[in-house]
């Protein structure tokens, strides 16, 4: 647990700022994995995004200055939060290209970013960390504005729709891990982790998986790139976010993505402006706004251990 831990010196407006530009990645990372579906399978995918976020990463960690030596990246002590962040993180990335390569791109994204809305409950199961009632009205509100924004439509109810839900749910439990961790671990080795189990998991299902269906051409690879390019960036701005302010505040931002996928989807899709989005991207902008005026100061509690309220009985003399 984190009782025993020293918080991160909060920023919040630093925090806020970055997950708004990590929504924009998000998005864009969304629509090239959408484009790409047309030539490789969701194995393929998830596999060369996580090719691409390592590379990257070691690129970084090679060149520059302040990052841990390749030597110290991976000396931890805390393999278990580790663990959940990775594990978890995965199995929500195959959710999450599931429903892109399944549904409609807003479809998709709409029931598996509906992670913010689990952040609390991971936080009181996982680490017992006390709701924040007040807040569901400013997460209400703005998953209310999706549902105006994106108009799932009858796509929702559909039987698959439970993969990206339950993509959700572990999309959410690794962001708790990934606030937990940035107590006591630089972004870089938070980072290593996720994306070099991410290889072995990925590169092992492909494996087991092949899929000779896969179309290989600059452009292609080229989306797939970009995918990947775009998913580092947005995984890299989440962990640093989550260093200056609890995800349970922070997450819901992650919302504003739907906004850009729908400007993306105007402009790469043709797909006009519904007057109902108006409104929703007004109820989004309200919820948001809202949770920044409803999060407390004193914003981590912690609830007891079943038993651990009883009274010790007194010692004889």
């Amino acid at each position: 647990m984190i009782q025993h831990l020293e918080r991160p010196k909060k920023r919040l407006h630093l925090a806020i700022i970055l997950m708004i530009i990590a929504a924009v990645f998000l998005a864009a990372q969304a629509v090239c994995v959408k484009l790409a579906s047309d030539y490789f399978s969701t194995t393929f995918l998830t596999f060369a995004r996580s090719f691409v976020n390592l590379v990257l990463l070691m690129i970084w960690v090679f060149l520059s200055p302040t990052s841990p030596k390749v030597s110290q990246l991976f000396k931890t002590n805390n393999y278990k939060h580790h663990a959940v962040r990775s594990i978890f993180g995965v199995a929500a990335l195959y959710c999450f290209y599931f429903s892109i390569n399944n549904f409609s791109l807003a479809t998709g994204t709409l029931i598996f970013y509906s992670f913010p809305l689990f952040v609390p409950i991971a936080a009181r199961v996982w680490l017992r960390v006390h709701f924040v009632h007040r807040l569901w009205w400013g997460l209400g509100i703005a998953f209310l504005g999706l549902l105006f924004v994106l108009r799932p439509g009858e796509n929702l109810f559909n039987p698959l729709a439970i993969v990206p839900l339950i993509g959700a749910i572990f999309g959410a439990t690794a962001v708790v891990a990934v606030r937990t961790l940035n107590y006591t671990e630089p972004w870089e080795r938070i980072t290593a982790y996720y994306f070099t189990l991410s290889v072995i998991v990925t590169a092992t299902v492909l494996f087991l998986i092949p899929n000779g269906n896969e179309v290989y051409t600059f452009k292609s690879l080229g989306l797939a790139f970009f995918a990947g390019l775009f998913a580092a960036i947005f995984q890299v701005l989440l962990t640093i976010s989550a260093k200056f302010a609890p995800m349970r505040l922070i997450s819901p931002f992650i919302y504003l993505s739907f906004i850009f996928g729908a400007l993306a989807q105007y402009f790469v899709w043709g797909e006009t402006i519904q007057s109902g989005v108006i409104l929703g991207f007004c109820l989004i902008a309200l919820g948001t706004v809202l949770l920044v005026f409803l999060y407390p100061k004193d914003d981590l509690k912690f609830a007891k251990k079943k038993g651990s309220h009883k009274k010790r009985a007194p010692s004889k003399k």
